[in-house]
């Protein structure tokens, strides 16, 4: 046979793989476009085949960095390579990275709807915690079983089809050469000079299709492989403190640095700040004025409290938000979180424990899961429970031992802990058993119909743990250093799952500050987001000593703004409205009123980019905090 047919059944055999990579991923890009048509009602047909175009650079990419090892393998110019029991085992190593990534692109299908984007560097945290790994894949386990039966009845298909590509095995050094030169390329995205990258997608024009663009694979791949820092474009660090009109620091090396000086005008303070896992605006009657039912008393708590509407969390995962309550830094698109970030910063457990104070942090979950063990430890807290720790003491109908634990039965063991307590405390609650998949409640918290993931089931759960929370401060109530206490009640992130495509929905949280002695009963308007809370506790508290943190005292400021990161992508919350920024361009802005005016428009773009790029420069150059 000649040279030249030579090089076409390589490349054929290669085509055909190819192909049928491009054909699962292509598939789950429709699939998203369908399932999900309150998110990307902005695309019309024109848009879809545009996004599928365009998308394929980005499948191409990731089908090449997947298929590099094995084809260069199968393809490679030796004799041995045309071995019938050499290349069926090639082949069939490449049939496996088929099934894991139908398995990883049908994990990110149903991801998405919760989110509203692609998987990122959550992929590190599942890996890193396998009992809640284990407990989401056996509430899933009919689309496992499924997959592994499709797998094990489609293998010998895909062998007879991929065999038939190339039946006589044939090798070329010049095919070889340039496929794996083109893959190379491919892989990267093209000739240009610095390699594709999420944000790539975001320039063709709104976030909706840039999210249909991307893919799973590349998202998660881009985010969870690497945790440095995604570079941003120079800026005047004076123009971006300007523009935020941040507190003046003492310190110009460190301008986000600032000093509390105990004013001992009032007695000290205790504080209880419970974080509930998805609590949602939406779900709380007295906040939205819908009638769940299920908030009776978080509604009571709150109509006595000061209530802040338009709060939001600064992300969409657990560690984001207690980074940003815990640490005042914002999670960003492209910046390690705190579990990596290798810099000085200030937490809230060390200046409390510099000034004396008991820190208690306790998780429902089991100890190490989503890393709060180390997150804990880096925020300053001496104390540290978990599941492992704390009794359970109701009869629960359903997996009493979930690795994501029992909120009623940590609060009961916090009171417990704090028992005949003389010196003053923070204790910080993260209370996740209202993490999916939801448990199956017995009576009375079974008012909706029941499912592992769905509304019903988190409404159920939230039920319970709104009793929950109810019973912990009936019972504190009867304490001599109740009137002292200041209890906070928040969310770590939105449950955007149920709740279209409203932008606001898939960010805005409660924050509740319930403390009679201290506070009225009061509703604010004020934009803020959770890295406000650090800097507002410090000062609530009347915690002496040097911290650090770009959020705002929620207590004093006019500053009315929210900057929250969606993925690749930064979002502003502002009363003037809601924009949305790729790094590179505005990709949705929505004005309260409904005549755009191009000023705010640009004011808004200015401040979220400002908060973004002096966040980057402060922390890449180890400038947030001084020694």
């Amino acid at each position: 046979m000649n040279h030249i047919n030579k090089i076409k059944f390589v490349f054929q055999e290669v085509i055909g793989l190819y192909l049928i990579f491009i054909l699962i991923f292509q598939f789950f890009r429709i699939a998203i476009y369908f399932s999900y048509p309150d998110l990307f009602n902005n695309l019309n047909l024109f848009s879809l085949l545009k996004s599928i175009f365009l998308g394929l650079r980005f499948d191409l990419a990731s089908i090449s960095i997947l298929l590099f090892i094995p084809i260069f393998l199968l393809i490679f110019p030796l004799k041995i390579v045309s071995n019938k029991i050499y290349r069926g085992l090639i082949l069939s190593l490449i049939y496996i990275e088929l099934v894991l990534v139908i398995v990883f692109l049908t994990s990110d299908y149903l991801y998405f709807s919760y989110v509203k984007r692609h998987i990122t560097n959550e992929l590190l945290f599942l890996l890193n915690d396998s009992n809640y790994l284990m407990t989401e894949a056996y509430t899933n386990l009919l689309p496992v079983i499924i997959i592994l039966l499709f797998a094990f009845l489609s293998y010998p298909v895909f062998l007879k089809h991929t065999f038939k590509l190339n039946s006589k095995g044939h090798r070329s050094v010049f095919s070889f050469v340039l496929i794996v030169l083109t893959m190379i390329i491919i892989g990267r995205g093209g000739f240009q000079m610095k390699p594709i990258a999420v944000i790539d997608a975001y320039q063709y024009g709104s976030a909706s299709q840039g999210h249909l663009i991307l893919n799973g694979i590349f998202t998660a791949s881009h985010f969870s492989v690497s945790s440095r820092f995604i570079e941003r474009t120079k800026g005047n660090e004076k123009t971006f403190k300007k523009i935020l009109n941040l507190p003046l620091s003492k310190n110009p090396d460190y301008p986000l640095e600032r000093i509390n000086i105990r004013s001992n005008i009032s007695p000290k303070k205790n504080m209880i700040l419970i974080m509930i896992e998805s609590l949602s605006f939406k779900y709380v009657d007295h906040l939205n004025g819908n009638n769940y039912g299920v908030t009776p008393n978080i509604d009571q708590i709150a109509s006595k409290g000061l209530v802040y509407k338009n709060f939001f969390a600064n992300g969409q995962r657990s560690v984001d938000g207690v980074q940003s309550i815990l640490t005042g830094i914002p999670p960003l698109p492209g910046m390690p979180d705190m579990t990596s970030l290798s810099v000085n910063f200030s937490s809230l457990g060390q200046i409390a424990r510099e000034n004396n104070y008991r820190t208690i942090f306790v998780t429902t979950t089991l100890r190490e899961s989503f890393s709060m063990d180390l997150i804990a430890g880096a925020a300053g807290f001496d104390e540290y429970y978990g599941l492992e720790d704390y009794p359970i003491l109701l009869n629960y109908v359903d997996a009493a031992d979930r690795p994501l634990g029992w909120d009623y039965d940590a609060l009961m063991f916090l009171l417990k802990k704090l028992k005949s307590e003389q010196s003053s405390y923070i204790a910080f609650v993260n209370a996740s058993a209202d993490h999916t998949p939801f448990a199956r409640m017995g009576a009375p918290f079974n008012k909706y119909k029941h499912g592992s993931n769905t509304e019903g089931g988190y409404l159920n759960m939230l039920n319970y743990t709104d009793w929950a929370v109810g019973e912990f401060i009936k019972k504190f109530s009867k304490r001599k250093d109740f009137e002292e206490t200041v209890f906070i009640i928040t969310a770590d992130h939105a449950l955007a799952h149920f709740q279209g495509a409203d932008p606001y929905g898939k960010f805005r949280i409660p924050l509740i500050i319930y403390s009679p002695e201290n506070f009225k009963p009061e509703k604010s308007e004020l934009f803020a987001s959770q890295i406000d809370l650090f800097p507002s506790l410090v000062e609530l508290l009347d915690l002496q000593g040097k911290y650090s943190t770009i959020g705002k005292n929620i207590f004093k400021t006019k500053q009315s703004f929210a900057v929250v990161k969606d993925g690749a992508l930064l979002e502003i919350f502002a009363k003037e409205g809601f924009l949305v920024h790729s790094l590179k361009k505005i990709l949705d802005y929505q004005p309260v009123d409904t005549l755009s005016d191009e000023l705010i428009r640009s004011q808004l773009a200015s401040k979220a980019v400002a908060f973004d790029h002096l966040t980057y420069l402060l922390l890449t150059q180890n400038r947030w905090l001084s020694p």
